[in-house]
């Protein structure tokens, strides 16, 4: 399931595919985000000038947002 969301980090104007994180990335999230854990992250689909968008934020909360590290890619 994936949703269309705005990403501060791919091109403005337009909305990105967002996904549901897989279980690599949520436990990585869940190793550093320090509110509740994992659950209910989302990443964005998009590319950027550099590859695959790293940002992950909880659904519709893009101020708790953040990129993963590059060894996602």
């Amino acid at each position: 399931m994936s949703d269309t969301i705005h990403c501060p980090r791919c091109p403005r104007g337009k909305l990105h595919s967002f996904r549901r994180v897989n279980a690599k990335e949520e436990k990585h999230i869940a190793s550093v985000y320090p509110k509740k854990g994992a659950h209910g992250f989302w990443r964005c689909e998009g590319r950027t000038g550099s590859g695959q968008c790293l940002w992950v934020q909880p659904y519709y909360n893009q101020a708790d947002g953040f990129d993963l590290p590059p060894s996602f890619s």
